[in-house]
């Protein structure tokens, strides 16, 4: 399915007209934005929403211990393959989190109002972050590469979790609306105060606890995405990569939403935690679909079609196209299902595509 262009991701507000100038991804490291630590502006410019769409439960399976798409992507005979659009992409991955909550979001995570780099996160979410450069895992993205002139760049097997911040102003609580703009201000506001620095290079990241529905289509009744990434204009013509990573705990198979289409929908096949952490467990595949997604098309022009990495005719990204795919080696340590050790640790994270001959879905490379 299209995951790029859809109702909801057509979020592109005020848009700049056909003669602004392009801002690609690069490596310069710019200046802090002068400014107060409360900052309110908008509507902002925004590009188009890339989402990580909910798994449907089938008719019939509602309340099983575990569902994927394992057995329908082995019935698919000749996947499309992955496709370069000649864009910029992010070679060397960084991510900043923002938990933003009146608590902390996840066990032994950072309290509101605290902030520190990423090695300081001892939340299951900080140690899978601070393990997956360099992993097996995480290698599957060296696959993928943008052209410099005649040459090729490749991403690198690195992914440096530089750091967090848990703002406590105005957090949102079970049942509160956190917009695309209030990330936005949110971000300006760390980048303000010197909390969070501008980095072309670093996703941001927002996670809202139980019950917040981030983005205006995370709740019960309508569930659209269980993630997604997207970019935002600074004034000054800076293009902030940020992703929305709403708690997709909310929704497993014995919670699932119930849709207007009279359908139930889930963002976690399982009820259980391989690491006995429902809440972090449950994160870090959407977590990492998103990251994963910035690095190998990410928003690199400020126009249509704004990415111009890595997708398929039907602009599916690469980890769209093994999204609820999990692999042989998935296996239960009798807490949870899992299928990749990062870090020595047991989680359960979707397969990623790979974009060598034959093009497919891995857990490792």
């Amino acid at each position: 399915m299209r995951r790029r262009i859809s109702a909801l991701s057509l979020v592109v507000v005020t848009l700049l007209a056909a003669c602004s100038p392009d801002s690609s991804v690069g490596p310069t490291q710019a200046e802090l934005s002068p400014g107060t630590r409360n900052i309110t502006q908008g509507p902002r410019q925004f590009a188009p929403r890339s989402l990580y769409l909910p798994m449907r439960v089938p008719s019939g399976l509602a309340g099983a211990r575990f569902l994927s798409n394992d057995a329908a992507a082995a019935k698919t005979a000749t996947p499309l393959d992955i496709k370069y659009h000649n864009g910029g992409l992010i070679t060397s991955q960084k991510l900043s989190a923002i938990y933003f909550g009146t608590t902390n979001i996840y066990t032994k995570g950072p309290q509101p109002g605290k902030s520190g780099p990423g090695s300081q996160d001892r939340s299951l979410v900080g140690y899978f972050l601070n393990n997956l450069g360099g992993s097996s895992y995480w290698n599957i993205n060296s696959t993928y590469y943008q052209n410099e002139g005649t040459n090729k760049s490749f991403v690198n097997n690195s992914m440096e979790y530089v750091g967090f911040w848990a703002p406590k102003d105005n957090a949102p609580s079970a049942g509160d609306v956190v917009t695309d703009n209030d990330m936005a201000n949110l971000i300006e506001a760390g980048f303000a105060s010197g909390t969070l620095r501008y980095d072309p290079s670093t996703l941001f990241m927002v996670f809202t606890g139980p019950g917040v529905n981030l983005g205006g289509g995370f709740s019960v009744n309508d569930l659209e995405y269980c993630a997604y990434h997207s970019a935002y204009l600074r004034d000054n013509g800076q293009i902030v990569q940020y992703s929305a990573m709403p708690y997709d705990a909310d929704f497993t198979p014995a919670h699932p939403s119930n849709n207007p289409d009279g359908n139930h929908y889930l963002c976690v096949p399982q009820d259980g935690a391989p690491n006995g952490d429902v809440g972090a467990d449950g994160t870090v595949s959407a977590m990492t679909h998103e990251t994963e997604e910035t690095t190998t098309d990410p928003v690199s022009v400020w126009k249509s079609p704004f990415f111009l990495g890595w997708y398929d005719a039907n602009g599916e990204e690469s980890a769209d196209k093994c999204a609820y795919t999990y692999g042989s080696t998935l296996a239960n340590n009798g807490l949870g299902f899992w299928n990749v050790i990062i870090g020595g640790k047991q989680f359960l994270v979707q397969q990623q595509w790979t974009n060598v001959k034959p093009q497919g879905c891995l857990t490792g490379l």
